[in-house]
């Protein structure tokens, strides 16, 4: 049965049981509704589309609705990812930051992250000395010394240099990486933190299509303050 024949029932339904409303199929009475039922069907297909189209929680979510709340959000379009990704960033993007209060937490970044499918976890620069004290650590110390960078000759002030090999994968104040290493580190390391894999030094794995995106929601999480070394693979 169409949504027109529906509406057509509904409306018999709805008059008296008298003999002055009979509605004979093919009647005038009849034609009246059939008409009335075009923008009726009309009113409700699109308020379906409305309630569609505001929430990235349906099948009827399409992908021309996920461009237009990408735009709405500022989010960075991700045309190649898949529709259920892209809905996923969005549900978060919306919903952030809720009535959470904790918002530079890293269990927050953390949660926010995961939520916008990026499978990374967050830990603090914050080690014991063994003497009741706390230390930070140089990323290539947390990871055994690998992923860091070669660099040869020239000169180098402050930031994560150890015998030749720098960390070149941080997360300071710009979406493009290539900007942000030029960022100089202090010797204090207090005010970064670790992105990576499920253990402490273990690296994580993000789509290279989603890298901007990975970053630009790092910015937004992380207070402006402090600095991310990322000890992430992009495939």
């Amino acid at each position: 049965m169409t949504l027109a024949d529906k509406l057509l029932s509904l409306a018999r339904q709805l008059y008296p049981t008298g003999r002055a409303y009979r509605m004979p199929a093919d009647g005038y009475l009849e034609g009246v509704h059939k008409a009335l039922g075009i923008t009726e069907a009309q009113a409700y297909t699109d308020s379906i589309s409305v309630l569609n189209n505001i929430l990235p929680d349906n099948v009827g979510f399409t992908v021309d609705d996920a461009t237009d709340w990408e735009r709405r959000l500022g989010m960075i379009a991700k045309l190649a990812l898949s529709l259920d990704d892209r809905k996923a960033a969005i549900r978060r993007k919306m919903n952030f930051p809720g009535g959470q209060p904790a918002r530079q937490n890293k269990s927050f970044m953390q949660f926010q992250l995961q939520m916008a499918d990026f499978n990374v976890f967050i830990y603090e620069n914050i080690f014991s000395d063994g003497m009741g004290g706390y230390i930070s650590k140089q990323p290539l110390e947390v990871t055994g010394g690998f992923g860091g960078t070669e660099f040869q000759h020239g000169d180098f002030e402050h930031g994560t240099h150890e015998h030749g090999i720098y960390w070149s994968n941080i997360i300071a104040n710009k979406i493009n990486e290539t900007e942000d290493n030029n960022f100089v580190l202090p010797n204090d390391l207090s005010a970064t933190f670790f992105v990576g894999g499920p253990t402490l030094g273990s690296f994580a794995t993000v789509e290279a299509n989603r890298k901007d995106e990975f970053r630009q929601l790092l910015l937004t999480l992380k207070p402006a303050s402090t600095v991310g070394f990322l000890l992430i693979n992009y495939v």
